[in-house]
């Protein structure tokens, strides 16, 4: 719903004339403020009684339409997010005269959060946070949509995200398709979808998540359906479809870490048209425009969603060339959703050694920036596919090498990053790649080395090729198993020659040059070639 023109432009009178007027709060940027509505006197589902919020920012205009949604004891709340520093205002629209025209000012101040992860609007295929670094997102797919834990529990599981892996979401689904929890496989509802009665206290237990997330600088990709089992029980493009989708924006949209996706072979959406009609209801309903798709690829068949703007890919193996592919195949963000599983022997095709993960990111970074996603296999369920809240900490192996991508690409990389592209021309070896700026400031290497299940062989020489630069290059080895990084065998490389250099061992390296500002002669144990 939307208000008329005048109306929009009047909300400051208006406040004189509401029927509602509610206090003065400040809130944080990218913190959810959330607009409670009460009304005993309404007869029929309340599930079903839309209610928006229209958010002015008084400075810009700028003016934000969001849904609510009901919350149970005669309650509607409307999450709303202030994206701008300042003075908002915000009056509500529904059908039903006692939540209509409730009015209120909000404060929007600094919070330090770094903002929502999004394509950057000036390198549209890098991924980026609004308010922070590029970054190359990294989720555990964990479904703590519906997996019972205690709030100490999943604080725990998120504080080990944040700090023991420095990833960014967890990955849950609505749906399960093994119903492992209660025997359950649908958690939206409570009993059937045609009762239109969604699963309240389900609910408020993923917005109190949310809220330990957003918390931490962290957020979720949520995937909406799952295969078999846990299939949504109604058609798709239905009413109780538009009503699920709408319920789901009203309570996720207000957190800033947010990608929406269909789910996972689902056979109502493997028809582009229903594909389209998913991405079109979500994007009315979400003013924020968040990362939404549709995984394909994997067991999901190749349909693309026409207005998704970013790149849920679903190819199992972890190869450069998949990696690489998923980066190019179109102008915004991709995620390799479906592609490492740790140590999930009863899965072939996905069962990832930690050690293939940790290369795999590295591809990741060096074809210019893919998310990825990592599955679990160590939780004591038989083919779960998943971490658990309560043993994400221990199941997960890869922490120890994951922690160290992100903050080398902030701290080495920086905002260069944002505008390095995958190039070929400079560097000749085996299993070999190379990431760079227009300008050569920086330039990356990463051996992918003969250890790799997915892209064998390496761990010989390489010609680093300058011959067509100016300038000097500082070069260090980083290494990605311990974070230690030398310049002993390397020190200064000159532009107009190519070295031929050995890496320190046949596993994995990552190699940096940075262009320095003065000139020094060649000093290395690289041979000119």
């Amino acid at each position: 719903m939307n208000l008329s023109h005048h109306i929009l432009m009047g909300i400051i009178i208006s406040f004189f004339v509401s029927n509602t007027m509610v206090q003065a709060s400040n809130v944080g940027k990218w913190r959810r403020y959330v607009v409670l509505l009460e009304n005993d006197t309404y007869d029929g589902n309340p599930f079903e009684l839309e209610v928006d919020g229209i958010f002015t920012h008084a400075a810009s205009g700028t003016s934000i339409t969001l849904p609510g949604y009901y919350a149970g004891k005669n309650k509607w709340k409307i999450g709303f997010m202030p994206n701008r520093i300042g003075e908002w205002t915000f009056v509500t629209c529904s059908s039903d005269p006692n939540l209509n025209r409730v009015m209120g000012p909000i404060n929007c101040v600094e919070s330090g959060l770094p903002g929502m992860l999004t394509a950057d609007p000036n390198n549209p295929k890098k991924w980026k946070f609004t308010d922070g670094n590029h970054v190359v997102p990294m989720a555990f797919r964990m479904e703590f949509f519906f997996e019972p834990a205690s709030t100490l529990e999943f604080t725990a599981a998120a504080d080990f995200l944040k700090n023991g892996v420095k990833g960014h979401m967890f990955e849950t689904r609505l749906t399960d398709e093994n119903g492992w929890y209660g025997g359950r496989n649908d958690y939206i509802f409570s009993g059937s979808w045609i009762n239109h009665t969604f699963d309240i206290a389900i609910w408020d237990r993923m917005e109190e998540r949310m809220e330990i997330l957003t918390e931490r600088g962290l957020g979720a990709h949520v995937m909406f359906y799952s295969d078999d089992a846990g299939k949504h029980g109604r058609g798709g493009r239905s009413i109780t479809e538009a009503l699920v989708i709408r319920y789901v924006i009203a309570r996720l949209a207000g957190y800033p870490i947010v990608l929406f996706n269909t789910g996972i072979d689902i056979s109502e959406y493997r028809l582009g048209a229903g594909i389209d009609w998913f991405g079109a209801q979500i994007e009315s309903l979400d003013p924020y425009n968040h990362s939404r798709s549709s995984r394909h690829g994997g067991g999901s068949g190749r349909i693309i969603m026409d207005n998704q703007n970013f790149n849920s890919d679903g190819e199992r193996t972890a190869s450069i060339y998949n990696i690489k592919q998923a980066f190019d195949d179109y102008n915004f963000p991709a995620n390799c959703d479906d592609a490492w599983g740790e140590n999930y022997g009863s899965h072939s095709s996905k069962d990832h050694t930690p050690a293939d993960i940790r290369r795999a990111f590295w591809k990741c970074t060096i074809v210019g920036g893919n998310g990825g996603l990592v599955r679990g296999g160590g939780n004591g369920l038989p083919d779960d596919g998943y971490f658990s809240i309560k043993q994400f900490g221990v199941d997960l192996e890869s922490e120890q090498w994951l922690k160290l991508i992100n903050p080398f690409i902030e701290e080495k990389l920086g905002d260069t990053f944002g505008v390095m592209a995958f190039n070929k021309s400079l560097v000749c070896g085996t299993k070999c790649y190379c990431l760079t700026d227009q300008s050569k400031t920086k330039i990356l290497y990463f051996l992918i080395g003969e250890n790799d299940t997915y892209d064998p062989g390496g761990g010989g020489n390489i010609t680093v090729k300058l011959s067509g630069l100016s300038g000097t290059y500082n070069a260090i080895w980083f290494n990605p198993r311990t974070g230690a990084e030398s310049n002993v065998e390397l020190g200064i490389l000159a532009g107009g020659s190519n070295y031929v250099i050995s890496p320190p061992d046949k596993d994995d390296w990552v190699l940096l040059l940075t262009l320095q500002i003065t000139t020094s002669s060649p000093s290395s144990n690289a041979s000119n070639g």
